[in-house]
Order: C-alpha cells, then structure tokens, then sequence
C-alpha cells in the first residue's frame, strides 16, 4: 500500500486590517488630524451660515439654495479640476486650493464683522468656497492611494469619512456655542486659520516619485477626451454612479431640511441646533468603525442596501414623530447609513481607477454624487416650501424605497487591490 503524503496546509486568508490600521503611516496621520481640524473648522462655518440664513429669512428655498450653492460647484467644475489634477503636481495643486478657501472665509468673517452680511452675498461666498472645495477633491482623493495602497485603502477612506463626520460632530456643537457667545464671525476666521494646518502638512509631505512618473502629461483637450472615454467605457463605473443616484437624490431631505426642522419645527436653541447638526457625525463616525466588520459579515454590496432601507424607515418615522429626541435619532442613523454608502462606493470607484485616471474618475464620482445633492436639495426644498417639510420627508422615503430595490439589483463592483 503507498503511503498518502499529505499536501501542504491550505493557507489561511490574510486577516483584514483593522479600521485604525492606516494611521500607523505617519504621512497619512499628520494629514489625517490636519484635515480633522479643517474640517472643525469647515462645520463650524457651515452651521453658522444655516443659523444665519435662516435670521434672514424664513422661507425654506433660501436654505436650500445655501445647501446647493456649496455643492453645485462640485458638478460644475470637478471634472475640470480632475483634469488639472491628473496633469500638475497634486501636492502644489492642493495647497493652492487651500490658500484660496482660506481668502474666502477670511472675507466672510470681515463681512460678518462689519455687520454687511446678507442672504445674497452669503450664497455667493458659499458657492466660492464650494469652488474651492470643487477643485480640490480629486486632488485629495487620489492622493490617498499614493500614502497607503493595498489592503488598508478601504480603510483608509473611511478614516477620511470618519474624520470628516468627527469634525461634523464637533464643529457644530462648538460652533453655535461660540455663535451665542461671540457672533458669527469668529465661526468664519476659525475656519480660515484651520487651512494652515492642511498646508502645512501637504508641504512636509514627500511626494512619492514613482507617483509623479505615473501622471501623463496630456494636453486638456486630450486628458477631457481620454477622461470622458474612460469613463463612458466603464461599466463598473456606471453601475456605482447608478446605485449612488438611487441613494443621494432622496436620501438628502433630511440633511437639507435639518436646518428648518431644528429652528422652526422643533424650535431649538443655538446650543441645541448645534447638537442635533452634531449627531449626524457621531453616527457616522461610529459606522466608520464598525464598517470594516459590517463588510466582513455582510459585503460591501449589502451593507449599502441595509443603509438604504435603514435610511427610509428612519427618515419616515421622524416625519410623523417630530420631536428633538426622535429627530436626533433619526440624523444619527442617517449619518450611519451615509457614510456606509459613500466609503463603500468610494473604495470601489478607487479601487477600479488606475492611477493616471484617478483625479479624473474621481471627480466624474464627485460630480454625480454633488449633482444628486443638489438636485435632491433643490426638490425636497421647493417641495418644503410649497407644502410643508413632513410632506418633503415623506415624499423622499415614497421616493427611496422603490429605488433602493433598484439599486439591490445593481450589483457593487470593485476590486479587491486598487489598479495601478
């Protein structure tokens, strides 16, 4: 009889990193608390222009215009800042970016000062500062995979995500806290001086070479046309952009109409406004962390479901249970639901691009994701003001639940190493 030699032990699979994983990269950590801070910054600014549109004015539109005035730049000018970025030094190309936001709110806190603010001039301050972070985004996002790669790339954009909802937790909280204290212009000069931080630390930061050699140096014409093909020939593309559609357009009600709930309908205070911003991040925040082990359990491409339907059962209940509690509760869950959504299609979209592609893929991701805010900002607003805003809410989940079963039947796409 001959003897059986046992083959080699089947290999275990390599243990997922952990969520916190990518912050042992020193690059990505100082950028990581610079843009944290940023961020403080950005959301404070951003509940002190809602308070103060809505001491302007009380009609629901105006505050909706705020919201799609910051995100309509983003679908006008990405793809063109995606181009710029895919053909200059992107680590010069940020800063620049950061200068130029750091001389908006600095206008902003001069206007605020000298009692000259007012609903027009807030809108256009808000829609530059939109510029500002319309052209820096794909900058940003295909850096990421030049400071950490491979398996900690998820994690490391929903560190981004997390960050930024952190600092959506706090910068509110502290925000209209300061608002009652001091005034509006001290949120706006806070946020200037926070763009340092993001400077300084792109500056310190060492490009690596093979990155740069990456880049092709197209003519704009050609990059538009070679961005625009890609894009287009990409089916894995369009079926993210999809499912993000189905997602961003109604699920955004609650996030525009925040403002007018917490004011008007609930009848909250600067302090308490702030929190019921604020909770919006700590949900967000807590899902980051415990992404990496929902995808484990159920994959990425479920867990968006999951956060779909969470989303319309959430935003209904707390259109036919208006009170700050059940309100609060609600926002924390759609912060939950939002930043699974975006991390999990965002991954994706980066793990498809290569890397000579990936400020342009990245801003035609961003152009689609801030196109659907607004376009979804401008409905439910207008809807709000020619009915009332629990019709607006309602209309949304009437809206999310049909193309959440839509979107089940896309199927999520992405790799599991980025393409280079």
């Amino acid at each position: 009889m001959t003897p059986t030699v046992p083959g080699p032990a089947p290999s275990r699979p390599p243990k997922p990193p952990s969520a916190f994983a990518p912050l042992a990269n020193r690059s990505f950590l100082a950028m990581w608390i610079a843009n944290l801070m940023s961020n403080v910054g950005g959301w404070m600014q951003t509940t002190g222009a809602a308070w103060e549109m809505t001491s302007l004015t009380q009609e629901p539109i105006f505050v909706a215009l705020l919201a799609a005035a910051g995100t309509l730049p983003m679908f006008l000018f990405c793809f063109f800042a995606g181009i710029l970025a895919d053909r200059f030094d992107r680590r010069r190309y940020i800063i620049g970016c950061q200068v130029w936001m750091m001389g908006v709110a600095a206008t902003m806190a001069a206007l605020a000062f000298l009692g000259q603010l007012n609903h027009w001039n807030l809108l256009a301050l808000s829609f530059c500062m939109g510029l500002g972070n319309a052209m820096n985004a794909p900058a940003w996002h295909a850096v990421v995979p030049e400071i950490v790669s491979g398996p900690q790339l998820r994690p490391a954009i929903a560190l981004n995500s997390a960050g930024f909802n952190l600092a959506r937790t706090i910068g509110p909280v502290i925000g209209q806290l300061l608002l009652g204290l001091v005034g509006v212009f001290l949120l706006f000069a806070i946020n200037a001086f926070t763009y340092v931080g993001v400077i300084l630390a792109m500056r310190s930061w060492k490009r690596p070479a093979e990155a740069r050699a990456a880049q092709r140096r197209e003519t704009f014409g050609e990059a538009a046309r070679a961005g625009i093909a890609f894009v287009r020939g990409s089916a894995e593309l369009r079926a993210i952009f999809a499912r993000g559609l189905c997602f961003f357009v109604p699920g955004i009600a609650m996030g525009t109409l925040l403002p007018v709930i917490g004011r008007f309908e609930l009848g909250l205070d600067e302090f308490t406004f702030g929190i019921l911003y604020g909770v919006f991040g700590t949900g967000a925040v807590v899902a980051a962390f415990a992404l990496p082990t929902v995808n484990r359990l159920l994959g990425p491409d479920r867990a968006n479901i999951w956060a779909m339907g969470v989303s319309a059962a959430a935003t209904l209940v707390a259109a036919l249970v208006m009170t700050p509690l059940v309100v609060g509760a609600v926002v924390a869950l759609n912060g939950a639901c939002w930043i699974t959504v975006i991390a999990n299609n965002g991954a994706s979209v980066q793990m498809i691009l290569p890397n000579y592609m990936r400020a342009r893929g990245m801003a035609v991701h961003q152009m689609v994701f801030f196109g659907a805010m607004v376009l979804g900002a401008l409905l439910w607003g207008k809807i709000a003001n020619f009915f009332d805003v629990r019709t607006a809410l309602i209309g949304s989940v009437v809206m999310l639940v049909p193309l959440t079963v839509l979107a089940a039947s896309i199927k999520l796409p992405g790799a599991s190493v980025p393409r280079v």
